[in-house]
């Protein structure tokens, strides 16, 4: 596989006037990771565990980028009727007030369900961030051992490494893209930074402007 396109990134934001233009951007290098992932697995013959209604994994906490949550957020905008929208607010809400009190470590010893589960299923997923598509387990047995014992952060991911390597590099790459260009940097936890993209339309335009976007967000540190 060619290398992640950071230059046809890099020229897709800086061509942005709009935030169409700036989810459009994201959008393409969402596809091509989408295309490298399964381009790997073709090409290896990894056997994934993972399957359409298993949601176990969803009770991870998930860093994202402010990019990744306003894409989200114009999505559901745009596809949420307003009682799933109105449904949806209450979940982050309830989300929020889970996890806002934590540290990221407690945060992760705990399985706090995503609030953009319906049913069993992802309701933005033709638009989950990078960590979501990096996501994969070899094992279902393993992946149901580490919910039920989530305190046992020791215990082997199920993974393929080379594949967690490759996408992870690749979705680091995206990040350096915004970074290098002026943009919030700041690891943020997924649910409760929609909870203030969706609720504050000031948060996409401090983006915009090269400052931080969430203030009320819980933030992971930088490793």
């Amino acid at each position: 596989m060619s290398d992640y396109p950071i230059t046809q990134l890099a020229d897709d934001i800086l061509r942005s006037a709009s935030r169409k233009g700036y989810d459009e951007a994201l959008q393409n290098a969402l596809a091509y990771f989408d295309q490298l992932n399964a381009g790997i697995i073709e090409k290896t013959g990894i056997k994934l565990a993972c399957c359409a209604g298993c949601s176990i994994c969803c009770s991870l906490r998930v860093d994202v980028r402010a990019h990744e949550v306003f894409l989200i957020a114009r999505h559901i905008r745009a596809t949420f009727k307003p009682a799933e929208l109105s449904e949806l607010m209450v979940r982050l809400a309830r989300h929020a007030s889970k996890v806002i009190p934590l540290t990221p470590y407690e945060h992760v010893t705990q399985n706090i369900e995503c609030p953009l589960l319906r049913e069993g299923r992802c309701s933005v997923y033709s638009v989950r961030p990078h960590s979501c598509r990096r996501h994969h387990s070899q094992d279902l047995a393993a992946c149901q051992y580490a919910f039920d014992n989530p305190t046992d952060l020791e215990f082997p991911a199920a993974h393929d490494r080379e594949l967690f390597r490759t996408l992870t590099h690749a979705m680091e790459l995206g990040s350096e893209v915004y970074r290098q260009l002026g943009f919030d940097d700041t690891i943020y936890e997924l649910g409760t930074a929609l909870a203030e993209a969706l609720d504050s339309p000031s948060s996409w335009k401090r983006w915009r402007d090269h400052k931080k976007a969430f203030l009320t967000t819980s933030v992971t540190p930088a490793a």
